[in-house]
């Protein structure tokens, strides 16, 4: 990945040692989701634009009044990551709270899950043939930053949600696989899988569920899924019922990258919210119905 080094100096090294500050910071534009992030070369770590306001103790609205030249990487380029010290497995001692939120929404741990100790969140990483490369942290407490957004999610850093699909390269996909079905967020994906295998097992179920994380439906995932489509594949869009679902909706109908579509029918419910409300037959047999080709 290609880097622009800016001379501005590090606040996050002057507001931890209050010495002069470092003069190697690196700034990014993620292509596909306009995240900015940023590489301390001091420290040799990463961060959002949000956490890297937080540990600076600036605001975002002055951060953005500084004069910083931000560049974008190569559009179809992936960086291999390091595992994160503090992404720890949802068996852990450390993890508890973790599992509780889960339960909350009644969501089984799997192996495609972690926690969090720093950010206190459930960790949903990417794969590109089975390289790690990248995370989303879902907050088990959604904090307001001091410009008064409410956070409910970070990406780490780095992270190319637009060249990433989750639950896709954690395993491989089995020759029982018929169909896939794409949600937003991972939870939503979570859901319908669990139920999903809860009635047809997980070996012979037909259905593979996998989320684009908020990204919004990126060239990358347009094509990815029309590949399955010529390969005879179904593919379900199970988007949120609400403005972004429905745009998304129609990006990737004119794409020819689904065959089928299903909402909820309500945009303050999503997939997980309904799911947690009725047991897993009844949610399998409503969701199946939802269905309706495109």
């Amino acid at each position: 990945m290609s880097i622009y080094l800016n001379t501005k100096q590090c606040l996050v090294c002057y507001e931890q040692t209050g010495k002069k500050r470092n003069e190697t910071l690196y700034w990014h534009e993620d292509p596909d989701t306009k995240q900015l992030w940023c590489w301390c070369n001091r420290e040799g770590r990463a961060y959002s634009i949000y956490e890297y306001c937080a540990k600076a103790n600036i605001s975002l609205r002055d951060f953005l009044k500084q004069d910083f030249h931000f560049t974008q990487t190569n559009y179809n380029e992936l960086n291999k990551m390091d595992w994160p010290k503090n992404f720890v497995p949802l068996f852990s001692s450390e993890a508890k709270l973790g599992r509780d939120y889960l339960e909350s929404r009644k969501i089984k741990p799997t192996d495609n899950m972690y926690y969090d100790t720093q950010r206190k969140g459930i960790v949903f990483p990417y794969y590109y043939d089975q390289a790690f490369c990248g995370a989303q942290i879902r907050f088990i407490e959604p904090w307001t930053d001091d410009d008064g957004n409410v956070r409910k999610i970070d990406t780490l850093p780095g992270s190319r949600l637009g060249l990433l699909v989750y639950n896709w390269n954690q395993t491989h996909i089995l020759p029982s696989t018929k169909a896939f079905v794409i949600t937003e967020g991972a939870f939503n994906a979570l859901a319908i899988q669990q139920a999903l295998h809860s009635i047809y097992g997980a070996l012979e179920c037909p259905y593979r569920c996998v989320s684009l994380s908020g990204s919004g439906a990126s060239q990358h995932h347009q094509d990815l899924f029309r590949e399955q489509i010529s390969s005879g594949k179904k593919v379900i869009l199970a988007a949120d019922s609400d403005k972004a679902g429905l745009k998304m909706l129609k990006k990737m109908k004119e794409a020819s990258a689904i065959t089928h579509a299903a909402f909820t029918g309500d945009d303050l419910f999503d997939w997980n919210d309904i799911y947690k409300e009725t047991d897993d037959k009844s949610f399998v047999r409503w969701f199946l119905g939802r269905i309706k080709s495109v």
